[in-house]
């Protein structure tokens, strides 16, 4: 292998890693505005985890993280229900 070569394969190494941080940010946009759209409802104050992970179809520590970074919290009393505060 050339060195012409192994330096277009890192490049493109780097490129793809760069793209998926990008692509994974944004879709981690996406599901932060579903689960605030969900919280925010005036139907239901508090949201159970498994509906919150069904909705961005996620699983639990994903969901979690992604709730907390919108700040939202887990009810005292039950661990399996969040809120966010409006």
């Amino acid at each position: 292998m050339e060195l012409s070569e192994l330096i277009q394969d890192f490049v493109n190494g780097i490129f793809l890693v760069v793209l998926g941080w990008f692509s994974s940010r944004a879709a981690d946009g996406r599901k932060k505005k579903i689960l605030r759209d969900r919280l925010l409802r005036d139907k239901w104050k508090w949201r159970s985890m498994k509906s919150l992970c069904n909705s961005i179809r996620e699983d639990e520590p994903t969901t979690k993280r992604l709730l907390i970074e919108i700040g939202a919290r887990a009810s005292t009393t039950d661990k399996n229900v969040w809120t966010l505060e409006r």
